[in-house]
Formats: structure tokens, C-alpha cells, sequence
């Protein structure tokens, strides 16, 4: 899938989050500047392109929230993990320079609660520099 670029801008496209336990990267529609896919977080050999902001809205039709956490990790198994909670047609930014050099979209996932159904969400990251 090739990637469209807007300038500064990185279409994070529909993210759809299957079910509770099993979270979608944010970078799973970001083809070539997505980075390494897949679930082995800890070695990760294709960084992607950083980030400097993102911004991620829950779709309104959402039956349950979504939360952000770091790759590897699920809402039910690391609710410590959790950096932010989506309610249903909510958004969150993270504000430009709050992540330093910049996050990989790969390293960041979105879950759900548990019998939710198929949740999404839409959003898009800044690119650095």
C-alpha cells in the first residue's frame, strides 16, 4: 500500500481494533514509513518514521472505549501501561515537542474493552522536522 504524504503529514487511516487482548499498531495503514509490523516488539530491525504529534479520534459509533498504550501491551494485562482512554467519538493529541525526538507510530497500539465488537478509529501523526 503506498503511503500518501500531505506535506508534514501522516494519514494513520482506519484503524480497526478487533477485539479486547488484541490491539492494532497505530502504523498498520503507514505502508513503507509504518516500520517493522507484527508482535515482536522487542527487536524491532525497520524503525519507522518518527512522529513528532499525533492526533487519534474513537469513531463515534464506537460500543466501548479504546485506549493507547506502548506496543506489546493490552488494556486488560497492563492497565498501568495505559496513556489515555478514548470514549466513544473522543480525541486525543499529543502536542508537537511533548514526545522529544519524536514516537515510531509501530511502537504505539490501541485496544478496546472487552465485547466491544470491532472498534475504530482515525487519526494522523506529524512528521519531524
Amino acid at each position: 500500500m503506498a503511503q500518501i504524504r500531505f506535506a508534514n503529514l501522516v494519514p494513520l487511516g482506519k484503524i480497526a481494533i478487533a477485539a479486547a487482548g488484541s490491539p492494532a499498531a497505530l502504523s498498520q495503514n503507514c505502508g513503507p514509513l509504518g516500520g517493522q509490523q507484527g508482535t515482536n516488539w522487542q527487536a524491532i530491525p525497520v524503525p519507522g518514521t518518527a512522529c513528532q504529534q499525533f492526533t487519534i479520534q474513537a469513531a463515534a459509533a464506537n460500543g466501548g472505549n479504546l485506549y493507547l498504550l506502548p506496543r506489546g501491551n493490552t488494556a486488560s494485562a497492563n492497565p498501568s501501561a495505559i496513556m489515555a482512554v478514548l470514549s466513544p467519538g473522543s480525541a486525543i493529541t499529543f502536542p508537537a515537542g511533548l514526545a522529544g525526538p519524536g514516537l515510531l507510530p509501530e511502537n504505539m497500539v490501541l485496544d478496546t474493552d472487552a465485547g466491544s465488537g470491532t472498534q475504530y478509529a482515525y487519526g494522523y501523526g506529524v512528521l519531524v522536522g
